[in-house]
């Protein structure tokens, strides 16, 4: 017997045009989401910075035995407002005292070189526009009316470590709960009527956690235990 040949086709035009179509709906989909989600991204993923410079303080003043602050420089006072431009900045910054230091070397360390802290790149962090650690929508909110007293002199604005790697702070800066709290915000999200933002939650101890008001807490980011779990 002769062989036998099966018959085959391909796409028809109007299958190809069926199958473009889908995709180019799927792919405008999945850029409507990703664009959707992107301020709230980077608004986490400023919040997991300013959590991980805090630890690093704190690990600097154990280190070096003396005092280790990140002073809040900078606040948003139009968080609802996504037209403005975003703003939040902080320093980190050592001291040179084990308490009540006179003088502060912001990051890297290099004041013991010349006397003068001439390099200042690693410790100061700017969100806003034109800044090195710009993220678009994302601002740190009033701090509580844009004052935390912190410890001794000239430390307004100041979470400060001790070289045991506690905070220093006075009980007054603290919330109900025993935090001082720093807010990201994501303006996209608060310029549309819907909360979507993370505060870093810093205890006495120096342990920092990260909350969200999206719809779920993130994870504990010095044990890996779930946010609303106590604090050690």
């Amino acid at each position: 017997m002769p062989p036998t040949f099966t018959s085959r086709r391909g796409f028809t035009m109007i299958e190809m045009a069926i199958t473009i179509g889908i995709i180019g709906i799927l792919t405008g989909l999945g850029i409507a989401v990703s664009s959707s989600m992107a301020p709230t991204w980077r608004t986490r993923a400023a919040a997991m910075e300013f959590s991980a410079h805090v630890q690093q303080c704190r690990s600097l003043a154990v280190r070096a035995n003396t005092e280790c602050r990140i002073l809040l420089v900078d606040y948003d006072t139009s968080v609802s407002d996504a037209e403005a431009d975003n703003i939040g900045e902080y320093w980190i910054a050592l001291g040179n005292r084990s308490n009540n230091s006179t003088t502060w070397d912001i990051l890297p360390v290099d004041s013991e070189v010349d006397g003068n802290d001439d390099d200042t790149s690693m410790g100061k962090i700017n969100l806003s526009k034109d800044s090195d650690g710009y993220k678009r929508y994302v601002s740190i909110d009033d701090w509580g009316d844009g004052y935390i007293g912190g410890p001794n002199y000239g430390n307004n604005n100041a979470i400060v470590f001790g070289p045991r790697g506690f905070l220093t702070n006075p009980v007054t800066d603290f919330t109900g709960e025993g935090y001082i709290e720093v807010t990201f915000v994501n303006k996209h999200a608060r310029s549309r009527g819907v909360q979507e933002d993370f505060i870093v939650k810093i205890a006495r101890s120096g342990m920092a956690r990260i909350d969200s008001s999206v719809s779920q807490d993130y994870e504990n980011l010095w044990s890996g235990t779930a946010t609303n779990s106590s604090t050690p």
